[in-house]
Parts: C-alpha cells; structure tokens; sequence
C-alpha cells in the first residue's frame, strides 16, 4: 500500500536520528528532560530568547493551543477553504464560530476580511491542500493590518519544501511582531511524523498564554532527542528538499499529461481535479494499492519517493487507458 494521502516523508529517519533514539531506551522509566534542550537548541537556530519558543507534541498541539488561547466565547477563527483537517476540527471541539474563505475566490486574507470579532487568523504557509504560497512578509503585512487583539497563526508544516525567496522577512523578524505565533513541526521533512514533536516561536506574552494551557511532559524523550539529532543533520534535510522537488514536478506532469488539473504546490503534495469527476478516483486508486486524500472532487496526492510516483502513473493507466481518455480541452491548467 501506497500511502499517498497524509504527506509523511516517504524515507524513515537517518541512522544518526535512529542511534539518537535508540540511546534513549535505557532511561525510559524517567519522564523526559530533553524538551528543555530542544527548546534551547530552537532559540538558538533563529536567534530568538528562550521564553519566545515553546515545544509541542508536534504542531498539532500547539496548533490545538492558539484556538483554545484565542477563540471561544464568542471569538471566531477565519481561515482559507478547503483547509488543513485539524482546522474545522478543533473549531468544532471548542465551539469555535469559524469564518471560512474559498481558497479558489477569496485569494489571500486581507484586513477587510477580519474584524475585531476575529481571535484568530489561521494560515498554513505552504497552505494545505492547496500548495499554495506567500511569502512571511506577506503574513506580516495581515498581521500590522488587522486589529491589535487578533492572532495570526503562521503555520509552516511545510515550509522546507518551498523554494526560499532571498528578500523575506526571516522568522525571527516575524515573531517580533506582537500577535504571530508561527508553528513548525518535525513530522514532514524530518520523517517523525510517528513521534510527535514540532515548536513554536512567537512573542514571549503568546507563548506564555500557550505554555499556560499545555499539559507537562508533551513531549516524549525519544521525540525531543531525534529532533536535536535531526537539526544536526542539514545535508539530509537539504538533500531530501531537492528529491522532493524533483519528484514533485515529476508527478505533477504525469498527472497533467492525463489531463488532471494541477494547482501550482511549494510542497510535499499536488492538489489535483480530475478530467472526469464521475469516476469514483479515491476508491480506483486505493484498489490498485494507492492512498490519496479526497477534498471534494479533487485530490490531495502526497509526493512519495520515484518508484511511488512511478506507481501512480501505472494506476492512473489502468484506470483510465490512454485511448478512453476524453480530448484535453483549452484553457485547463497543465
């Protein structure tokens, strides 16, 4: 089985992040002490201090935090549509009045989208499911714009897939701005999606109120001793965001060529609408050993390693053989 539908790293954890763990065995009947050095380490890396960063068990969890922090009680949350899945979800379990804006029509959030009704503005950058991109000197734009008791989420799951642009704001300018809170997680390029561990970086008042929700020892010392040992080791974050480029653009053009439109993706993913939405996709694609995420009519297809990608076009064969495809019409996106 293929799993092509929750953007997992297709690659297991280097040796160097497997022997980090494994060192950690021994002491497993002590809670955990690393999550204090993981955070140190983290305000070291973006030159930041110590009280504006805060670890999670992954960015889920912080995530979970900011809408317990700032929504409720009247307080909405307003984010792009279709969203990540945690998003309705926890605006669901904290009976969150949730504003929502069409990804296709609404374009970026501005200021005339939020008014002071809005705790919380959630935006994840590359966004998911889209692919979509802007850049942090954009978000800080929304956020000096919007008023002053609304939190910009920054949510860069993905961030280290995108192509760096060398005239933005880094992440230390942008926590300097008193109602962001960006979130990062270890699950996607590091491939620890299995051990849960991601931070955040924000002005120290925000942390505070995040750290004031969160439940001690989070963080399991298996998790935060990989992510020290996976920070160390740039060359293989560096070596697996160009893979995925390649395969990326791999994939979007096999899934182009048979006539699926494809939104541009600075991530691990494509969102893809398929030529013929009467074809059940999702379930001829999990037949043949193939999970993708359905949103909609469109799917959501993780970017996998080459001989997946491969998989895909197979698939996409058997379901739908060349000379039963409909003629590609105009003006649809390849």
């Amino acid at each position: 089985m293929l799993r092509l539908h929750a953007n997992e790293h297709p690659e297991a954890v280097t040796e160097h992040v497997a022997g980090a763990m494994r060192a950690t065995i021994s002491s497993t009947n002590r809670y955990p002490s690393a999550a204090g050095q993981l955070r140190s380490r983290v305000a070291e890396l973006h030159g930041v201090p110590l009280d504006r960063v805060l670890v999670g068990a992954g960015s889920a969890e912080l995530i979970a935090l900011a809408w317990r922090a700032f929504t409720g009680g009247g307080r909405a949350v307003l984010y792009h549509v279709p969203a990540f899945e945690l998003y309705p979800l926890l605006s669901k379990q904290c009976a969150t009045p949730a504003v929502e804006l069409p990804v296709a029509s609404a374009g970026p959030v501005t200021a005339a989208h939020v008014d002071s009704s809005v705790g919380l503005v959630a935006l994840s950058n590359p966004q998911n499911p889209s692919g979509a991109f802007v850049s942090r000197r954009c978000v800080a734009d929304l956020a000096r714009a919007v008023p002053a008791t609304t939190v910009v989420l920054n949510d860069e799951a993905y961030h280290d897939y995108a192509e760096p642009l060398t005239d933005d704001l880094s992440l230390v300018e942008l926590s300097a701005l008193p109602n962001v809170v960006t979130t990062r997680t270890f699950s996607k390029i590091h491939g620890l999606a299995g051990l849960r561990v991601g931070y955040a970086v924000a002005p120290a008042t925000l942390t505070a109120r995040l750290q004031a929700l969160q439940t001690p020892f989070t963080v399991s010392q298996p998790a935060a001793v990989a992510a020290l040992a996976a920070l160390t080791d740039t060359r293989t974050a560096e070596c697996r965001r160009a893979t995925n480029t390649a395969n990326r653009e791999r994939l979007r053009a096999i899934l182009a060529a048979r006539d699926f439109r494809v939104k541009p993706s600075q991530a691990n993913f494509l969102f893809a609408e398929p030529p013929d939405p009467a074809v059940p996709w999702r379930a001829e694609l999990l037949a043949r050993g193939i999970r993708v995420h359905q949103v909609g009519e469109a799917l959501r297809v993780s970017v996998g390693s080459a001989p997946e990608v491969d998989g895909v076009a197979h698939a996409l064969d058997a379901i739908c053989p060349p000379h039963t495809r409909r003629p590609y019409e105009p003006g649809h996106a390849r």
